[in-house]
């Protein structure tokens, strides 16, 4: 966590960044950076200055795990300072400094990582490097000046989606908006040191902000991406500031007034619970994939076999393709395969229609995969993936089919949501290599994959689930065996039926849902999903209560959702919805029935209703031991429920109301609380503290040992 120094023959200095694996300016480097180039300034031998990173990397930012400890100080810490003012400082520095200084951009330059390149006078960038600024994905801005530098060398349409979304910009766009002075035709320190030779000192923070650039934010260009943000990501309140601080660069304050306006937006937005929970966020993604004591090598993955060619398993076989692998996607009834492939099809030529793929990858993709109607097919597959729909007596049969052809070694693995992974297995005489690898509708589209340890599943089947996650870019979590694993099982527990049951409208729990930030409310997705699924499942397992469950009610009516145009809503043949007063009148029907009226709730008294059970079935699940750690539960409601990630999903959102909280709010709406939680309440454990970290220990490897 350093920075080298060196001077070349021709007398320029170059400063390396070193803190692998992405060179981040942790405040050890930060103190080496100030103290190596004040000597670089000083000494009379260095005529100019170049900056650049270790190895293939610029600098990839601030070193997150140091925001903790400067939000934990307060606000009150930072009144007269922002909490990263020694960061600003060293930038100053370079800013200021009387010898040309010059970034070599040998890599991606990201959040803090493109603020140092900013703050030196002219920049140099390789052509396979990027820039950009990701702090919204975190709750933050750009607190390293990076606001107020950004608007004075590119165009605003550039600027301001580089702020707001955090999406990188490569080497010639970079190039086009001003941002870099060059692309390197080859080694980028030795273009960037004749650089440095041969221009004077330009700092950014003596130049105006362009003419055009004040004339369209004055002119509605920010309240127009205020809005876009809204509307893109609705409830997150970073935008806002960011939008502030650019604001404060293009109105008549100085550069240094500028930045005092950054520093304060970015100590509000540091101090708030969104950042906080986005933090959470960051590292849960890292965390999810490490399976703690599991050594076992996976295998390798070069073929896979798909069964079942409909919209899931022909999702899962173009994620297959696009990693690289060969896939065979096998059915026994030929128009089924036909019909696969062809959807297949139709999706790739959607995306280069859209032109997010070229024509030649979009060949490529296909030509991988090979579809079948033999299992004799896939005798060379390194892994099966069965992917038909929620039948055990099917899948059952399917499995026994595979262990006849499959090749010994070969992985089976389910892609059920919900069933007995060890009742699958028991179909084989080889349940040590059974898996479940439940993937998320639209599977090319959904970023989860939740993979399932039967109490038989061996360790090299769990190995080679999770390096088919890391294969095919999925965000990969291990869980336990049991009904519904995590996503399913967590919110299957939310209580959006006993609301509706008892004297709320659709429409009331759907407003309170999308007001707390989920993308849809309920309501509406039970009508997107389709509300025969569990309708049917109710109705013929005998469950059924039209009279008394406005769910059954409407599957009576023949009420599916969008599917057939009318469920809670009604829908036109564009899929608008609206209220419909004949499902109300059903749904009044229900209410007269059970004994209950029209029910006034406040918003917050309906989020607690609906996901504060969501938070108590987390607590059992880590009780049983079917989760790893909180955030995994986290992870598993962001990425397959739609969980607003500013939230931190409910595991962190149950943190930042307060666990005695909880418990008390829980036996409020006469729900039982775990006994997990009343354990955290009573000993005075947060989500976070070493006691709660080794009682969770103990119940997951509890529960691996008897793997």
């Amino acid at each position: 966590m350093s920075t080298q120094i060196s001077v070349r023959p021709d007398g320029v200095g170059v400063l390396t960044l070193n803190n692998a694996p992405v060179n981040s300016l942790a405040s050890s480097l930060m103190e080496s950076f100030k103290t190596n180039f004040s000597k670089l300034v000083a000494d009379p031998k260095v005529k100019a200055i170049a900056v650049t990173g270790a190895g293939n990397f610029f600098c990839g930012g601030a070193e997150i795990s140091e925001f903790a400890g400067l939000a934990a100080k307060g606000p009150d810490a930072f009144k007269g300072a922002s909490p990263v003012e020694p960061l600003c400082a060293v930038f100053d520095l370079v800013d200021a400094s009387p010898k040309t200084v010059v970034a070599a951009i040998n890599g991606a330059a990201l959040g803090g990582g493109l603020e140092v390149a900013l703050a030196c006078h002219h920049r140099v960038m390789s052509p396979k490097a990027s820039v950009g600024f990701p702090e919204v994905q975190l709750g933050l801005l750009p607190g390293g000046e990076g606001t107020q530098r950004l608007p004075r060398v590119a165009p605003l349409e550039v600027a301001l989606p580089m702020l707001l979304t955090g999406a990188p910009l490569k080497a010639d766009k970079a190039l086009k908006a001003g941002i870099v002075d060059a692309i390197a035709k080859g080694d980028v320190v030795e273009e960037a040191a004749q650089m440095a030779l041969a221009r004077p000192p330009a700092p950014i923070s003596k130049r105006p902000v362009p003419v055009d650039t004040r004339f369209k934010a004055m002119a509605g260009g920010l309240d127009q991406a205020a809005i876009a943000a809204s509307n893109q990501a609705p409830g997150m309140i970073a935008p806002d500031a960011i939008i502030n601080c650019v604001r404060a660069a293009c109105s008549q304050l100085s550069f240094e007034e500028g930045v005092k306006v950054e520093g304060q937006e970015f100590t509000k937005l540091l101090m708030g619970d969104q950042s906080k929970a986005l933090q959470h966020m960051f590292f849960a993604q890292r965390a999810c994939s490490k399976v703690p004591g599991l050594t076992a090598k996976p295998v390798p993955l070069n073929t896979v076999g798909i069964i079942g060619s409909g919209l899931m398993g022909g999702g899962i076989a173009m994620c297959c393709a696009e990693a690289g692998m060969n896939v065979i996607v096998l059915d026994i009834d030929e128009k089924n395969l036909e019909r696969g492939m062809g959807v297949i099809k139709k999706t790739y030529q959607r995306s280069v229609a859209r032109k997010s793929k070229t024509q030649a990858k979009v060949d490529e993709f296909v030509s991988r995969i090979q579809p079948s109607s033999s299992y004799d097919s896939l005798g060379t597959c390194d892994l099966v993936i069965e992917a038909v729909f929620e039948n055990m007596a099917l899948k059952k049969k399917i499995f026994a089919q595979l262990d006849q052809v499959c090749k010994p070694g070969c992985i089976l693995s389910s892609n059920t949501s919900a069933l007995n992974i060890d009742e699958i297995a028991s179909a084989t005489k080889r349940p040590q290599d059974v898996v479940g690898c439940h993937f998320f509708s639209p599977a090319n589209v959904m970023p989860l994959l939740e993979n399932v340890r039967g109490p038989r599943t061996g360790p090299v089947a769990i190995a080679t689930a999770m390096s088919l996650g890391q294969k095919i870019k999925k965000i990969t979590c291990l869980v336990g065996n049991c009904d519904g694993f995590i996503a399913n099982r967590v919110m299957g527990q939310s209580g959006a039926v006993q609301l509706m049951n008892n004297g709320l409208m659709p429409q009331q729990v759907d407003a309170a849902s999308e007001a707390y930030g989920m993308r849809m409310g309920p309501a509406r997705m039970s009508d997107l999903v389709g509300l025969d699924l569990f309708g049917r499942e109710r109705a013929e397992a005998g469950k059924a209560e039209p009279d008394k469950m406005v769910t059954d009610a409407m599957y009576a009516a023949k009420r599916f959702g969008q599917k057939n145009g009318k469920g809670f809503y009604k829908y036109d043949d564009k899929l608008q919805l609206s209220r419909d007063p004949e499902a109300e009148e059903m749904i009044k029907t229900v209410w007269k029935n059970r004994g209950v009226v029209p029910t006034a709730m406040s918003q917050e008294d309906i989020i607690d209703a609906l996901y504060l059970p969501v938070v108590n079935e987390g607590f059992k699940c880590l009780e049983e031991g079917m989760a790893q750690r909180p955030s995994d539960i986290d992870i598993c409601m962001v990425f397959g429920y739609g969980w607003p990630a500013y939230t931190g999903g409910p595991m962190q959102w149950a943190t930042a109301v307060g666990l005695p909280r909880v418990l008390a709010k829980l036996e409020k709406i006469g729900v039982k609380p775990s006994a997990l939680l009343q354990e955290c309440v009573k000993n005075g454990w947060d989500l976070k503290s070493k006691e709660f970290g080794k009682r969770i220990e103990q119940a997951w490897s509890g529960a691996w040992s008897k793997l």
